[in-house]
């Protein structure tokens, strides 16, 4: 759903050690990966460096072994090898990584009525060299109707019985960008746990993955802008620990055309970026749900987005519309436990 994640969720990277708790010492990591820089905060036993080390480049290897996997930039990404079958009547063997991300990117489009479907690939490539252009310009109508034959979830066909992935149409490409950094965080997170580190962060470029709170702490401190003035930004504070922390919006990728602002999310169903202004924080325990959501809601009247959250178990949503005097704000039934 998204061209590329950005990120709109800030995070408060300095919080202080307690001093019941000094046997644990906080470590920073940070390296780039999937199109936007990942963070890692973590507490970890003091003078274990080198193996605290270790496990932040272990979880690093794990998001780049996934964006190998996942990626549609990289030529020879499992992803695009697979794209590169549709219309073939090939039904091709993948690997469960991408066959446990393909089986939750259909469940988030059926959710959605389809305004996530992970076929835009044909659009996102369309829209990221016009994002670029000097001088942007809408799609044709020849192009809208070559990005309808070629996008539509229905043409992907999974079979889990023998693992298998079958792209009913040709020219079919697959983008990822709106939920593949949302699983590779909680990879990322479960290397960490694998070491032993409970209480840790990982931020993917917006998503952020929290494990257990920092020592002395209840929660994380999580920052959500929620305005757009140039120049100036207000926040919201979420407090809260083993969930994902995903935001979406046009706060700062978008193009205009024709004195009209279209969002780097794209809708299915047009060819074309929203134009609403919502930005979407959704809270979530399971993070493809959240990074997926948070795109969703964008492309929703903020009255749908909200009944859609309130009917879903342990996922809240915040949204902030921009009505040009003013920033209109919707919680779901939950959210406001999380407020700080």
């Amino acid at each position: 759903m998204r061209i590329q994640l950005i990120l709109t969720v800030l995070m408060s990277l300095f919080l202080a050690r307690s001093s019941a708790s000094q046997e644990l010492e906080r470590y920073v990591f940070q390296s780039y990966h999937m199109g936007t820089q990942f963070n890692i905060v973590l507490y970890d036993e003091a003078g274990k460096d080198s193996t605290t080390k270790k496990a932040a480049d272990d979880a690093f290897a794990r998001i780049e072994q996934l964006n190998q996997i996942m990626s549609d930039y990289e030529e020879d990404s499992e992803l695009n090898r697979l794209s590169r079958t549709s219309g073939s009547g090939e039904a091709v063997q993948v690997s469960d990584d991408l066959f446990a991300v393909l089986k939750e990117s259909i469940r988030m489009a059926d959710l959605s009525d389809g305004l996530f479907d992970i076929t835009i690939g044909p659009m996102s490539r369309f829209w990221r060299v016009v994002r670029m252009s000097p001088d942007p310009q809408l799609p044709t109508d020849q192009e809208l109707s070559e990005f309808e034959e070629q996008v539509g979830y229905e043409h992907i066909r999974l079979n889990e019985e023998d693992q298998t992935v079958e792209l009913l149409k040709p020219n079919m490409q697959l983008d990822l960008g709106g939920i593949a950094k949302g699983y590779a965080a909680e990879e990322a997170l479960k290397v960490l746990n694998s070491f032993g580190i409970e209480r840790a962060l990982i931020d993917a470029g917006g998503d952020v993955t929290l494990g257990d709170s920092p020592p002395g702490r209840d929660s994380w401190n999580v920052a959500v802008p929620k305005n757009w003035e140039e120049g100036e930004t207000n926040f919201v504070t979420l407090n809260t620990a083993n969930r994902t922390v995903t935001t979406s919006g046009d706060l700062f990728q978008f193009v205009e055309i024709d004195g009209e602002r279209y969002s780097h999310i794209l809708n299915p169903m047009t060819g074309l970026g929203a134009t609403n202004q919502i930005q979407a924080t959704v809270i979530a325990v399971q993070g493809m749900e959240a990074d997926a959501l948070s795109s969703i809601l964008t492309l929703m009247s903020p009255e749908e987005g909200i009944t859609l959250i309130n009917g879903m178990n342990q996922t809240e949503a915040i949204l902030f519309v921009n009505e040009g005097e003013a920033i209109r704000e919707f919680y779901s039934e939950g959210a406001r436990h999380f407020l700080d």
